[in-house]
């Protein structure tokens, strides 16, 4: 039966999910809750300027993909103009900021690994299971090329965000996550409401709901 689409109600089925999880040792999650820190601390790393840090993104949304990193060199000045408008706190979210990112990554998933870790308030982290969560149904692999699809996942993510109960949310996954982090051994680090939407969305995945 098809999952039931993203919403805040469902998302909170993630805060008991993180309160019980017992992840193994060699978990991939396990990795990327003990990473994320580094990932985003090297992202905002001050560099001497915007295309060293626009290939240093590259090169950590691509191991954070775990694929071999590919750039379309002819792409790479339009790529790396979108990329500095994307660093703008108030960054204006669009195609225009997205497509040029992804010709030259070849990966829209990437891309937007890339512009989270550039503006991690504007952006969130996208992939085939986050968006199964999202539609309710595995995507396509069309449908995971097409701008838009991505787009959609922010607008409802937004959505979320602006609902009376994601305060309440907000604090429950957020203890939940610290605590989590407390028992694994891992420094405590705050989480966006970007971030949080998505990281809850990731457990509904890992956990199949």
């Amino acid at each position: 039966m098809p999952i039931a689409p993203m919403h805040i109600e469902r998302l909170y089925q993630a805060v008991e999910l993180v309160s019980a999880s017992r992840l193994r040792a060699n978990a991939p999650a396990l990795t990327r809750l003990h990473s994320y820190p580094a990932l985003a601390s090297a992202a905002q790393a001050p560099a001497s300027d915007t295309t060293e840090a626009f290939l240093r993104c590259a090169a950590l949304a691509h191991a954070w993909s775990t694929q071999a990193l590919r750039l379309d060199t002819a792409e790479l000045g339009a790529a790396i103009a979108a990329f500095d408008a994307a660093r703008a706190p108030e960054a204006v979210v669009g195609s225009g900021l997205i497509d040029p990112v992804a010709a030259c990554l070849g990966s829209l998933e990437n891309a937007a690994t890339l512009l989270h870790l550039a503006n991690p308030a504007r952006f969130s982290l996208w992939d085939r299971e986050l968006e199964a969560v999202h539609l309710g149904e595995p995507p396509s692999e069309y449908h995971m090329g097409q701008a838009r699809s991505y787009l959609r996942f922010l607008a409802t993510a937004q959505e979320v965000i602006a609902h009376p109960l994601f305060l309440t949310f907000h604090h429950a996954f957020c203890t939940a996550h610290q605590a989590r982090l407390q028992r694994l051994g891992i420094p405590p680090y705050p989480l966006s409401e970007l971030r949080v939407v998505e990281s809850a969305a990731a457990e509904l995945a890992r956990a199949g709901r």
